[in-house]
């Protein structure tokens, strides 16, 4: 291991500033079972790499060594410090954004043939070339994927409350920060879907959706759901079922990238189920109106709920 790097980390864990250090650790911290499969290191250290990540684990914080004791965790320190110049070496992901405005669609296809659409005010972040045991992905809003086969590789969408992993197949899911819910629907194959919050993991099949309520931390599955409902807004459709009015609003504020408020704040309780068809905004507006029996008026070019 050059000997730069050794220094590196050695004066991080004794405390002292080293920035190249305090990285080295980090990615050996939050992925040592990929390190630990490294064939240069032999059977007799990988035990003693293995005890002394339980050790970090069970305290959740970097024990900062004497010098003193440099001497007695030198050789793991060396280990881990080879393995993670090789790791890095070797394995570089390059990650890449795409974001869709207000009122827009797209479509991405991944460099192991994942399609994927992306609805309106939607944020995709994922690596240019998949590399290591999984392909994993990470999702702001909503998007219908088509995962390209790979057993050996499963497909991982990471959002702020789910894990969703797929080894082929095709389904949508829902992570919109302003809704109350996230969902994830099935068209094809089989899903498992985990709670980041409670670990609570499903599987969902084709016809099946899961839902995440942030109130309560909990996954609903729910069976019985018509194959041809599922990413209709990819046909211009917008369905909602038993949704808040704010909800229903900041849909249509974000497919149709105009702006509506609610001036009657009473109003914020009632819940909407409606189905609207390619229809413009002001026909939308209107129809949502009458469902709650409320009128709307258009000032500097805002929708504006009474």
């Amino acid at each position: 291991m050059p000997e730069k790097l050794h220094q590196d980390i050695q004066l991080f864990l004794e405390g002292k500033p080293s920035q190249k250090g305090e990285e080295l650790w980090n990615n050996w911290y939050d992925h040592p079972e990929q390190i630990l499969d490294l064939t240069a290191i032999i059977e007799s250290d990988r035990s003693k790499l293995k005890q002394e990540i339980r050790k970090i684990k069970k305290t959740n914080k970097v024990i900062f060594l004497q010098s003193g004791k440099w001497a007695i965790a030198a050789s793991l320190i060396f280990l881990m410090g080879l393995s993670c110049f090789f790791y890095f070496s070797s394995v570089k992901i390059i990650s890449k954004e795409y974001a869709t405005k207000l009122g827009e669609h797209a479509k991405i296809t991944l460099s192991d043939g994942t399609q994927i659409w992306l609805n309106a005010g939607s944020l995709l972040k994922y690596p240019i070339q998949f590399k290591g045991a999984t392909r994993e992905v990470y999702l702001t809003g909503e998007a219908f994927f088509d995962v390209a086969k790979d057993k050996e590789h499963p497909f991982i969408i990471h959002t702020d409350k789910m894990d969703t992993k797929v080894l082929g197949t095709s389904f949508n899911v829902q992570s919109y920060p302003d809704h109350v819910t996230q969902e994830v629907s099935v068209l094809t194959g089989r899903v498992n879907v985990k709670s980041t919050a409670t670990e609570e993991n499903v599987y969902v099949t084709p016809g099946q959706k899961v839902v995440f309520k942030s109130q309560s931390n909990k996954i609903q599955a729910f069976t019985d759901i018509p194959v041809n409902s599922i990413s209709l807004w990819r046909k211009n459709i917008i369905v909602f079922e038993d949704a808040p009015l704010p909800e229903v609003i900041a849909t249509i504020n974000r497919n149709y990238n105009v702006a509506i408020q609610i001036e009657n704040k009473n109003l914020n309780s009632l819940k909407i189920s409606a189905y609207f068809k390619e229809l413009p905004v002001n026909q939308v507006v209107a129809l949502v109106c009458n469902i709650i029996n409320a009128n709307y008026k258009i000032e500097s070019g805002t929708y504006i709920i009474q």
